[in-house]
């Protein structure tokens, strides 16, 4: 959808009924609720996937309004500063009575804990917690095989901004781990195991080796030339993504995306990952491997140099930038605003404590 045509208004009689219309006529207004201030410096995936989001749409001509904490700053919506606790049923009530009169819809980061809204209303499910993959028509996944996993049809790609990260066809002599070394779940004694046996050195982004204590692998690391940076971002995650080999992501859980995956190959650099959640939606074999076994990684870390750091990068430009996501997102808006979503009262009562714990890498 271009965004020549992507504005509506709602039609008289029926506030959920949509009618497209061309650019001379008033845009959509969304209404962003943000538990986080923005943007996020640090580690925070999901709130740097919401500020793209938000620029996104402002590119696309839509009208943007966000609430959150205070010190948000994100240029072109209008930020109203909510200074009440994001999980507290105060934070929600003071939204329901300040929305703006003309917002058509709401788009949430976590379940809202009111009975009910003015307003018809989205929320974007970050996790694979019971709680969020509870089937609502409301929630909207990341990835298919996230929706899925939940009963729905409802996803929207992660996207992000290209302008922000370096492109490099030169690559330096390591690999990349970039997630958190604390979660079992992201495999970093997988990669440490893979650097003892091959002999690469590994920079590991995401955490120290004393997180190991919680994953395992702390003795494989002092065997291997593993290097640990802490948490990493900006400039200095910019040049590490592009600068790595690969990105050595071999994850032992159905990830809901994985934005890391789309950082390294918009910097040109492969991924190397395992064939679970998202990553068969993602990891092309042009553009890296999906190893099921030991001996699949090993094959990967060896071949990896004859993979294109262009089609990396096309990749994400084709199918995962933050104007494919706000497209996206506007899709689903259009399906809610048509009737297809559920606001009563009984399903969010019965959903108000499934909130999300939104801090994916």
């Amino acid at each position: 959808m271009s965004a020549s045509v992507a504005t509506f208004r709602l039609l008289p009689g029926r506030a959920n009924r949509v009618a497209w219309l061309g650019m001379e006529d008033r845009a959509i207004h969304v209404v962003h609720v943000s538990p986080w201030r923005l943007p996020v410096s640090g580690y925070g995936g999901s709130q740097r996937v919401l500020t793209w989001l938000v620029r996104a749409q402002v590119e696309l001509g839509m009208r943007v309004t966000v609430f959150a904490p205070p010190g948000t700053k994100l240029p072109g919506a209008q930020v109203v500063e909510v200074t009440e606790q994001p999980t507290s049923q105060n934070f929600f009530r003071t939204i329901a009575e300040q929305l703006p009169l003309d917002a058509h819809l709401l788009h949430f980061q976590q379940f809202p804990r009111l009975s009910a809204f003015p307003l018809p209303w989205v929320v974007t499910v970050h996790g694979n917690s019971p709680g969020e993959l509870a089937p609502h028509p409301n929630k909207i996944f990341l990835s298919r095989d996230h929706a899925e996993r939940s009963g729905s049809r409802f996803f929207v790609y992660n996207g992000l901004d290209p302008s922000e990260y370096l492109y490099r066809e030169r690559k330096d002599d390591y690999f990349l781990f970039l997630a958190k070394v604390g979660r079992k779940s992201k495999g970093i004694d997988i990669a440490l195991r893979l650097a003892r046996e091959l002999g690469f050195r590994l920079v590991v982004a995401g955490g120290t080796r004393w997180d190991l204590r919680k994953t395992g692998g702390w003795w494989t690391s002092l065997r291997c030339r593993a290097e640990f940076l802490g948490e990493v971002d900006g400039r200095e995650k910019a040049e590490l993504l592009a600068n790595a080999r690969a990105l050595l992501f071999p994850i032992r859980w159905p990830e809901p995306f994985g934005l890391a995956v789309i950082e390294a190959l918009v910097s040109g650099t492969p991924v190397i990952t395992a064939p679970l959640g998202a990553m068969p939606e993602i990891v092309t074999p042009e553009v890296g491997f999906l190893c099921a076994s030991p001996e699949e990684f090993r094959d990967a870390i060896r071949g990896v140099g004859e993979l294109s750091s262009y089609a990396c990068r096309q990749r994400v430009l084709e199918h995962f930038t933050h104007r494919h996501m706000a497209r996206g997102y506007l899709e689903q808006y259009q399906r809610v605003l048509a009737g297809e979503g559920d606001a009563n009262e009984k399903r969010l009562e019965e959903n108000k404590h499934s909130g999300n714990h939104a801090n994916q890498r």
